[in-house]
């Protein structure tokens, strides 16, 4: 194709890139397995999958990514290339800090569930009527605040709890304590607090619950789209603005093989040099 078409820019999505693994069968769930992601992901002993399948999805950014390169590329040379993206890699690459980490300290870092926090406040809490809330005070000056907001101004003038230093030192007990307070809280009327003093907080949300995100809609961020069976369905836009607007759905769903007279058409007779 190259020889006839030397524009051209062809996408490889792989399993593997070329090496002793490129004949093997992928999935996401393998290369999160082999990639180091299940293993940072579960508590010790316990690999746990991302729940969700990060890996092809990046592997379409990267394919894109490398599309865009060679575009910018073939602007200077005038000629196209194969770009390959692959799973194994893109999984490689999210777990890259954790390798660094060992390579440049020597200490093999622990999955994220039972890693030494950098910061003494930065967990789940149970409130009243079972609801659950992320809380993180990642400086001195949060805690401080977050301690007037839970109207406990004795925890934040305790000696031993002055720096972050001194809580992640004793963070087991710092969290029991927080979480003895917090259990009678209302969820709604804390998170209000929260936002109100800048502490940074979060509802464990599930992902059916985003489909009514406030956020989500008034920013734009949940279109309709038609489906190829004719029908309609809401999807979420690209995690940008470009010009201060989301780029919209460009077209439906397509049916199988909808576009493929089209696509060859093109490719009928070189284009014009």
């Amino acid at each position: 194709m190259s020889k006839t078409f030397p524009r051209l820019i062809y996408v490889s999505h792989k399993g593997f890139l070329p090496g002793p693994y490129e004949k093997r069968l992928a999935l996401d769930e393998v290369v999160q397995m082999m990639g180091g992601l299940s293993y940072m992901t579960g508590p010790p002993g316990r690999p746990l999958r991302a729940g969700t399948s990060v890996n092809d999805i990046m592997g379409g950014m990267f394919g894109a990514i490398g599309v865009l390169a060679a575009l910018r590329e073939r602007e200077r040379t005038g000629r196209g290339q194969e770009v390959q993206s692959a799973l194994f890699e893109n999984c490689v690459f999210l777990a890259a800090q954790h390798m660094q980490q060992y390579a440049m300290t020597g200490e093999p870092p622990a999955p994220m569930p039972a890693r030494v926090s950098a910061w003494s406040v930065y967990d789940v809490f149970k409130l009243a009527a079972g609801e659950q809330l992320f809380i993180g005070a990642v400086s001195d000056k949060q805690f401080q605040t977050l301690c007037q907001v839970l109207e406990r101004q004795d925890l934040a003038a305790e000696p031993q709890l002055q720096t972050n230093t001194q809580r992640v030192a004793v963070r087991p007990a710092l969290l029991e304590r927080l979480g003895e307070i917090l259990k009678d809280h209302e969820i709604d009327a804390l998170s209000a607090k929260l936002e109100a003093a800048g502490i940074p907080y979060a509802r464990i949300v599930r992902p059916e619950q985003l489909l009514d995100d406030p956020h989500l809609r008034a920013s734009g961020g949940l279109v309709p789209m038609h489906t190829d069976d004719g029908g309609t369905t809401e999807v979420v836009l690209l995690p940008l603005l470009m010009g201060g607007r989301r780029p919209a759905v460009r077209q439906p769903l397509a049916r199988v093989g909808e576009h493929t007279q089209e696509v060859l058409a093109r490719l009928a007779t070189p284009p014009a040099t």
